[in-house]
């Protein structure tokens, strides 16, 4: 049952765990005078209100495989998409850019989306996901659209922190042996190849294999009696022009990976109860700036216990 699905590679589980001498060596920092520092491979993020994060980095985050713990303890669906700063822009400037006249387009010319965790339903819905960060500055952000439907990032829901260090190369090696496994949930060409079905408490891997776009994937419950044409026609609804009122969605949201850019991806647990699902994107079109769910990217998949 288990072989349709990719576990964290054992170098990487090892590197997670690894003691503090170690994680010193790979990214350079050693000496007496550095001992005491602490690296760290985990971040906890938790959405709470009034909009906003509580991050903890546990130390210094070290750059490689870092786990991301994502709880969401506020009142609405929050998200955990994680941005990398371009070199030599600042998070002072980021900030000024997204609430600037041209917030869109800041967002993908003064960084880069490298993952994160998808919409979880409030209290205490929670993702943990691991993606390969390089040294620089980051941003938590939530893009679940709000009052007026602005979405929650351009109502001041976003947080930085900081990664130092070089990637190993093992970390680097890991990455791309994953990205050739067929153990993975690929993203491409507006659809997804799928594994024949995912299980509830595996840990898979998300892979962005487009020539060009970005793509990230939720995971969706149907409700009961909905189906995946459903799911379809209503992304198309919702994105409609005029707008239109779609309803509530036919399903509830479960988490999952976020956007990466082409050729990159991570890992994520499924932590969604046994059902039918689907997996879909929601990054922008850049032609149209539709959603790319409202332009057929809705693949429908089973979830076992």
């Amino acid at each position: 049952m288990l072989n349709h699905l990719h576990p964290i590679p054992r170098r990487v589980r090892r590197a997670v765990v690894a003691v503090v001498a170690a994680a010193l060596a790979f990214v350079g920092i050693a000496g007496p005078a550095d001992a005491h520092v602490r690296l760290s491979h985990q971040v906890d993020i938790t959405a709470v209100e009034p909009l906003t994060y509580d991050v903890d980095t546990h130390g210094v985050l070290a750059a490689g495989v870092v786990h991301l713990r994502f709880e969401n303890r506020g009142a609405d669906l929050h998200q955990a998409q994680l941005f990398r700063l371009n070199d030599g822009v600042t998070f002072a400037q980021w900030q000024a850019d997204i609430h600037g006249p041209n917030a869109n387009a800041a967002l993908f010319a003064d960084g880069v989306p490298t993952g994160g965790a998808n919409p979880v339903v409030p209290p205490h819905g929670r993702q943990d996901v691991w993606d390969v960060l390089r040294g620089g500055t980051y941003v938590v952000t939530c893009f679940v659209p709000g009052p007026g439907g602005v979405p929650h990032i351009f109502l001041g829901m976003y947080k930085s922190f900081d990664v130092q260090g070089t990637v190993p190369e093992w970390a680097a090696a890991d990455d791309r042996e994953a990205a050739q496994s067929s153990f993975v949930i690929r993203g491409h060409d507006l659809t997804y190849t799928m594994p024949p079905y995912l299980v509830r408490g595996t840990v898979v891997r998300f892979e962005d294999t487009d020539a060009a776009d970005d793509h990230e994937v939720n995971l969706g419950k149907l409700l009961p009696g909905k189906t995946v044409d459903d799911a379809k026609a209503w992304f198309v609804a919702s994105s409609a022009t005029p707008p239109v009122n779609p309803g509530p969605p036919p399903f509830t949201f479960e988490g999952g990976h976020g956007a990466v850019a082409p050729g990159h991806g991570g890992w994520f647990k499924v932590q969604a109860d046994p059902g039918r699902y689907i997996a879909f994107c929601l990054v922008p079109d850049d032609q149209t700036g539709l959603p790319h769910a409202a332009m057929g990217m809705v693949v429908g998949v089973t979830v076992l216990g």
